[in-house]
């Protein structure tokens, strides 16, 4: 019984040896068939190019971002860009129009030597100066004043609130047409109103003399503007917490005092944007001086915009006008720099 039980187990062992045999030489002869893979080279890569990638669709979200922005970006080079290099290239050259057949004439830097000797663009630009500073300084703080008393609890206040924003949202033109019409020496509510108050004897041509004109213009465009600085303010009044002016009143603070000290302060950044943008606005001025007086009388509410446009389009000098427009942007840069640097304030609660 012993012997047999032996040969049994030494049979079992000669089994599991030519199975591990063949189990070794199907490894070797798999290994031997096998791909060996190709590296490759440093310096060479091995995903798909671009166009691969947008044939198979495997684009990542960054490049599909960028080429859904493509024709946006196309458009606005071509509509954006191509002027802009153009506009600059025509500073530097006098267009002949006129006589079209001799092409722009290079002139160097003589258009910008220009703007600098002519007395009429600088007297165009004090206008604009003259608006500029009405727009901040009596804008700006009727704005603020308005703002607040906005922001007290009164009333039909939505109502308020929505009515002060028309004026800023009617186009330029139309505002002109409007004022136009109530300055009318003969028909003008203007006149009428004054004439049955007694306060004038008869009907006033109120856009006859210069420079009652000029600041006539002023009023409007301050119309149209200070709706936009009550907006902006009312906005920023709503974003300051309440719970400051209640410790300012715990500490027997007056609403003078919580005005200069919590209101004003907070409220820098946007003095700041509304002294930026009102500025670069207020000397593009041009469609209340078209409509109104079309820069007279005797060229007195002639604005810088009004007269580039009139370099340009009456007198054909282009050049020239494109010239006045960088010296007036440089110039608006200039009181930007000013601006930030006057008013830089970081706001803390």
């Amino acid at each position: 019984m012993a012997s047999f039980a032996r040969q049994f187990l030494r049979s079992l062992l000669n089994v599991k040896n030519v199975l591990a045999g063949r189990r070794s030489l199907r490894e070797n002869a798999m290994r031997k068939s096998a791909v060996v893979p190709v590296r490759t080279p440093v310096g060479v890569h091995s995903r798909p190019g671009f166009l691969q990638r947008l044939r198979t669709g495997q684009l990542t979200k960054r490049q599909l971002g960028v080429l859904l922005c493509l024709p946006a970006l196309l458009l606005i080079v071509f509509v954006v860009g191509y002027p802009l290099v153009y506009s600059i290239y025509i500073t530097f050259h006098e267009m002949n129009f006129a006589r079209a057949g001799l092409g722009p004439r290079f002139v160097g830097l003589d258009n910008y030597a220009r703007v600098f000797d002519r007395a009429d663009f600088w007297k165009a630009f004090l206008r604009s100066g003259l608006f500029v500073v009405y727009d901040l300084f009596v804008g700006m703080p009727l704005g603020l004043a308005v703002a607040i008393l906005l922001n007290q609890r009164f009333w039909l206040r939505g109502v308020a609130r929505a009515t002060i924003l028309l004026p800023y949202v009617l186009a330029g033109t139309v505002l002109g047409l409007i004022w136009k019409w109530i300055y009318h020496p003969n028909h003008g509510a203007l006149n009428a109103l004054l004439y049955q108050l007694g306060i004038i004897p008869e009907y006033v041509a109120w856009l006859a003399e210069p420079l009652r004109a000029l600041h006539l213009v002023i009023l409007v465009n301050l119309w149209q503007g200070t709706p936009w600085a009550i907006i902006m303010y009312l906005a920023g009044l709503q974003t300051i917490p309440q719970e400051l002016y209640d410790a300012a009143k715990v500490d027997g603070a007056s609403s003078w005092q919580a005005l200069f000290r919590i209101t004003l302060p907070l409220l820098a950044p946007i003095t700041l944007a509304m002294l930026v943008l009102k500025t670069v606005w207020t000397f593009q001025v041009f469609d209340i001086v078209w409509v109104l007086t079309r820069g007279g009388p005797a060229s007195a509410t002639q604005v810088v915009s009004y007269y580039i446009y009139y370099a340009s389009f009456f007198q054909l000098k282009f050049g020239y006008a494109a010239a006045m427009s960088y010296v007036l942007l440089g110039i608006v840069l200039v009181l930007v720099i000013i601006y930030y640097r006057l008013i830089r304030h970081e706001v803390e609660y």
